[in-house]
């Protein structure tokens, strides 16, 4: 099970893409992280899965004792039911110092950073609550998160109104020494005919430069790239991994409530009904209903040609922010990824004709091992 335990409700920053609802003073205690500690790996021992904890916020930083009781009590409960627990986190990274990283590194909790590419990216929405721009304080940290860890993982928000600074913004963060991006577009709000335009030339020069970096020997992963790539590969394997609402995933709140993924913990609105909490368990009926409506097929997408798996198509929360219904994506995914795919292929058709050797050992590894072994190149 993946449980993404969302700590607190407050965050340092006021980003307006932010889809965790409103900011207020309210964090778990440390008594119910631990019940939630409990649940999760009693879950994973019925199951015979891995107790994955994933702390979310707001800013999970801003909880650094329950985060720390937590992980302290996972770990004892799971080695006492022989599970084995793994620890994540999403953050901005301002409130990281060298005794987080040692505790991170003491307990092998990998973190993914939220940095939306360079000043000029990142400065346009990730703000304080004045206004003021957050990107200076967290690249006096970055050098120090790379060391701690070489393969961190970056985390890049597109909005309407950062759009013009993504291909600066993301080759800023390849060359500040990010190997791993993962970018989203805020699909939530309204997109212009202008903005998807706009997107095309963006998407087009991110595709250049991957391939410059890629054709240098970078071993470098882009969502926006390899995933489709991953995913028109492996087929129904690589699209099975993308979106288990309801089933392996599961986000618990403050409160100790239980709701079927991130966006959907928003207990100030109440527009969501719990799939239960950490104490009772989940409710059977309603954790039934979520997972038929993830897994209902799409609409309208049943005879688009790129519904084939290369698609972003899956996320069941995000749709559900957007539309007000699991089953229905936003049309600005769709016109996102009409942009997104074609210029996916053309960069995973250029180096494959190449064959290139990054390329060739992220998609094909047997193939490789086969040209290897029979001392042919790939």
């Amino acid at each position: 099970m993946n449980a993404l335990l969302h700590l607190t409700h407050d965050c340092t920053l006021r980003c307006p893409y932010c889809f965790t609802g409103k900011k207020f003073d309210r964090a778990m205690t440390v008594e119910t992280g631990q019940r939630a500690a409990e649940f999760v790996v009693a879950y994973a021992q019925e199951h015979a899965q891995r107790a994955v904890f994933s702390f979310f916020g707001g800013e999970p930083m801003m909880a650094w004792d329950v985060l720390q009781a937590i992980v302290l009590h996972a770990e004892q409960v799971a080695a006492a039911a022989g599970v084995t627990a793994l620890f994540r986190m999403n953050t901005n990274g301002l409130l990281i110092k060298d005794e987080h990283l040692r505790f991170f590194e003491a307990h092998d909790l990998i973190f993914i950073l939220s940095i939306d590419g360079d000043r000029a990216m990142h400065d346009t929405e990730r703000v304080t609550g004045s206004g003021a721009g957050s990107y200076d304080a967290l690249a006096k940290k970055v050098p120090g998160f790379l060391a701690h860890n070489p393969g961190l993982m970056a985390s890049v928000v597109i909005t309407p109104g950062n759009l013009r600074h993504t291909a600066a913004g993301i080759a800023s963060l390849f060359d500040t020494g990010f190997r791993y991006l993962i970018v989203k577009p805020d699909v939530t709000q309204p997109w212009t005919r202008a903005d998807v335009e706009e997107l095309d030339r963006q998407y087009s020069a991110v595709a250049d430069d991957y391939l410059a970096r890629t054709r240098a020997g970078r071993e470098l992963y882009l969502n926006l790239f390899d995933d489709k790539w991953i995913n028109h590969a492996k087929g129904a394997e690589g699209i099975s991994i993308r979106c288990d609402v309801g089933s392996s995933q599961i986000s618990i709140a403050p409160s100790g409530n239980l709701y079927p993924c991130v966006r959907w913990v928003k207990e100030e609105e109440d527009t969501v009904p719990s799939l239960g909490d950490v104490w009772r368990g989940f409710d059977a009926t309603k954790l039934a209903d979520i997972r038929a409506q993830a897994a209902a097929p799409k609409s309208p997408c049943g005879d688009c040609s790129y519904n084939d798996g290369r698609c972003a198509n899956e996320c069941a929360c995000e749709h559900y922010s957007a539309t007000g219904r699991i089953d229905t994506p936003a049309p600005a995914l769709c016109e996102h990824e009409q942009v997104a795919v074609p210029i996916a292929d053309r960069v995973g058709n250029a180096l494959w004709r190449e064959r290139n050797a990054v390329f060739m050992q992220k998609l094909y590894p047997q193939l490789v091992q086969l040209r290897v072994k029979e001392g042919t190149t790939p």
